[in-house]
């Protein structure tokens, strides 16, 4: 007989099952065997009731009354049915009717399944004795002891500590216990971020959270698509009100004429910007400024270019047009290139780039010209008197053809000469269609065609320069961006041949030649037509004309005087904290304003979302910041009034120092007793010691300044010069080295201020003011 069997014989026989509440049966199994009866065994009854179900091997139902009897022996081809538990108090037995015999394959199936689910209860009971088990439901019941510790430190952080070190403490245990994955680009912008706004606190979180490290921010920088690495360069300048400031950090002069490769004692008066725009993607990138005097030499802003070109093209940008406006400056650069309608391009080390002007100040200097000059062409003329008259006709109308134009078109003021929506509106298909409509119905002379004409193909040439749209949404003809077509191919060799024809004509009826507008039409349009064929030997599917405009870079321009105060001359120290800002904004999605305190703890909650655990690595080491020469406590000095005679000034001066000098050393009575000594006289004789010191700082500091205002470090060439001076103090213990930094501070605070008040004059040089 098999081990299953046996098992199974037992459990049979050691069974009772409750028939109803009082009367209790007994189930006797008849095993069967060609050599050997089967015998009954009764169960006591004082065992107990079991619950699981019972296996009947009878033949009767259970509604047979004979069914209930013991000791019936049954027949091996009986019936076997299941009989279960009742439930919830009902007496109704229930049962599972098997009429297969208990020798077949199928009733040993049915037995099998039934040991299988007593063997994994039996495996329970003896895993709870296995030294293995053991230790593993305690080291599980340990890490739910763990976890529910780690929330109970949470929740008492969150109650004791301030929110924003409650978030902290949250983002170090969760970059502890998280699992190692990939950093999101959401994780590396925010990291370059904090990075580049706040360099301390990224090195002191990136440890902590699991930052990306320098490395990985520098190759997520270069990680934009081939395609979106074609770019073009725009390069403008800005006007700026002269002012110096003396960067402490830095320890030097924000102020003076500065092209990174010249500096002159010179006061900054515009700023030369030098912007990158994706030519197929959608970002755009401020990367480099240049302080100069208001007229910039052309060959260092030629060296300017191609060193940013070449720098971009190291960093993996290609860069494959130019844009400037149609500056005096930037007309010399022009000519310095060798730009022509014939070569609208130039080389940087063996790459062309295409030389394109501002559609949007080209658009600007022809309507200037149209209201000022007749045009002709292919015997036609073309005049601002009959945009006037259509005006005129126009306005009196019921329905206006053309609603939007107004006065400010006609005769525009100053802001609005600068506008480009002023002109743009006057060259536009409305204005172009009601001539017509006008020409048709009498109401204008027929030779006003020539002036339809010249409206009409001026906003065709408008939009397909300055083409942003992708989809087919665009009514316009070449509203799209330029694809190259058969269609748009054949209008920009029409368009170059109707601007060669135009003459601009004075009041006398004699060609004015000194008028190049409409050549830098011609260049710019033949750098397009050329540049779309290298922009289809990278297959490139489109291009989008805008890009090619200084729109981005009049942008950021207008954020720099908002954030400057909505100055229109910002200084050179805001023009250089909000170009730090807008750098940050464009390059690392910032967005500027709003309440500091909601922003960190914006950053807490970021850093508290970051996954990585931290990974050591030796390349993401920042160097340190520059250290702070001329760094004091005191600032104080600021109140003091210099508006009196010289002696007084001085005797001031002196005072303050020497009281600062006693208030950082203190409880010294020969200090004390020194200082009122001093103080009784004021003169600079070799009696005062004191003030003769400060007098020969005086000197010293009159002598060089000037000459090391523009170098770099001018504090700590100052401060060496200034130790050199000799003097004796009246312990070892004065704090001569706090007297020293103090008045330089001092001394560059005042001289700065004064030159400020008078700098609004014209003045090519800087001069030192005596205290």
């Amino acid at each position: 007989m098999s081990r299953k069997m046996k098992a199974l014989k037992m459990h049979f026989i050691n069974r009772r099952h409750c028939i109803s509440g009082t009367e209790m049966q007994f189930i006797k199994e008849i095993y069967t065997d060609t050599e050997t009866a089967s015998t009954s065994s009764r169960i006591s009854p004082g065992e107990g009731c079991s619950n699981t179900d019972i296996i009947d091997l009878t033949s009767m139902d259970s509604s047979d009354p004979l069914s209930l009897e013991p000791d019936i022996p049954t027949m091996s081809s009986k019936a076997l049915s299941v009989c279960a538990t009742p439930q919830n108090n009902d007496r109704t037995s229930k049962r599972r009717h098997w009429t297969i015999s208990t020798q077949t394959p199928e009733a040993w199936l049915y037995i099998d399944s039934f040991l299988q689910g007593k063997k994994q209860v039996e495996k329970t009971e003896i895993d709870d004795d296995n030294p293995v088990a053991k230790r593993r439901k305690t080291f599980d019941g340990e890490n739910e002891d763990c976890h529910m510790n780690v929330d109970q430190f949470k929740a008492a952080c969150a109650d004791l500590l301030p929110y924003s070190s409650t978030l902290l403490v949250s983002a170090c245990i969760n970059a502890c216990k998280k699992p190692k994955t990939r950093k999101s680009f959401e994780d590396k912008q925010f990291a370059l971020k904090l990075f580049f706004m706040a360099s301390e606190a990224y090195r002191f979180y990136r440890p902590l959270c699991s930052l990306p490290t320098v490395r990985q921010l520098w190759r997520h920088m270069k990680s934009l698509p081939a395609t979106e690495r074609h770019c073009s360069l725009c390069v403008n300048e800005m006007r700026l009100r002269p002012h110096l400031f003396y960067n402490l950090t830095r320890d030097r002069i924000v102020g003076f004429h500065d092209t990174g490769t010249e500096k002159r004692r010179t006061l900054a008066r515009k700023v030369l910007v030098i912007m990158a725009c994706s030519l197929i993607g959608d970002w755009e990138q401020p990367i480099a400024y240049y302080f100069h005097g208001g007229t910039c030499r052309v060959d260092i802003l030629k060296n300017l270019i191609f060193q940013a070109i070449i720098r971009l093209k190291n960093v993996g940008a290609t860069v494959h047009a130019l844009t400037t406006n149609t500056s005096p400056t930037f007309l010399r650069l022009s000519q310095l290139l060798g730009i022509s309608a014939e070569r609208p391009s130039f080389l940087v080390n063996d790459e062309r780039v295409f030389y394109v002007f501002d559609v949007t100040r080209l658009i600007r200097v022809t309507r200037n010209v149209f209201r000022s000059h007749e045009l002709r062409f292919r015997e036609k003329r073309a005049s601002w008197t009959d945009i006037e008259l259509f005006f005129r006709r126009d306005s009196q109308m019921r329905l206006p053809l053309v609603p939007k134009l107004s006065v400010g078109h006609l005769e525009p003021d100053g802001c609005q000469k600068i506008e480009t929506k002023y002109a743009v509106q006057v060259f536009s298909s409305s204005i172009a269609a009601g001539l017509s409509a006008h020409i048709a119905s009498g109401e204008l002379p027929l030779e006003t065609i020539g002036t339809m004409e010249f409206v009409h193909n001026f906003d065709q040439l408008f939009d397909i320069l300055n083409s942003a749209s992708t989809n087919k949404s665009n009514t316009k003809n070449f509203g799209q961006a330029f694809t190259g077509s058969m269609h748009e191919m054949s209008f920009l060799q029409q368009a170059l041949d109707f601007l060669k024809s135009i003459k601009v004509v004075d009041r006398n009826g004699a060609c004015i030649k000194s008028i190049k507008c409409f050549d830098h039409w011609e260049i710019t349009i033949n750098a397009i037509i050329q540049l779309w064929g290298v922009m289809k030997e990278h297959q490139l599917p489109s291009l989008c004309t805008r890009r090619l405009n200084q729109e981005s870079i009049e942008r950021v321009f207008r954020s720099i005087r908002r954030q400057s105060g909505n100055r229109v001359r910002p200084t050179p120290i805001l023009f250089t904290r909000a170009f730090k800002n807008l750098v940050s904004k464009h390059f690392l999605e910032h967005s500027s304003g709003g309440d500091s305190t909601m922003n960190g703890r914006k950053m807490l909650k970021r850093l508290a979302s970051m996954s990585s655990p931290p990974v050591p690595s030796l390349t993401d080491e920042v160097p340190p910041n520059v250290q702070v020469v001329l760094s004091v406590a005191a600032t104080n000095y600021r109140d003091i009034d210099l508006r009196l005679p010289e002696r007084n000034a001085f005797k001031r001066v002196c005072e303050f120092l020497l009281n600062e000098c006693l208030r950082a050393h203190v409880n010294c009575d020969v200090c004390v007793a020194y200082a009122a000594k001093e103080s009784g006289s004021s003169t600079r004789d070799a009696s005062n010691s004191f003030n003769l010191y400060v007098s020969n700082l005086e000197d010293t500091f009159m002598h060089n300044f000037e000459k090391l205002s523009i170098e770099e470090n001018l504090g700590a060439q100052m401060l060496q010069l200034a130790e050199q001076v000799e003097y004796k103090p009246p312990c070892p213990d004065f704090p001569v080295a706090l007297l020293v930094k103090l008045f330089l501070r001092m001394r560059i605070y005042f001289t700065l201020t004064r030159h400020n008040k008078i700098c609004k004059e014209p003045r090519s040089s800087f001069n030192v003011i005596q205290l």
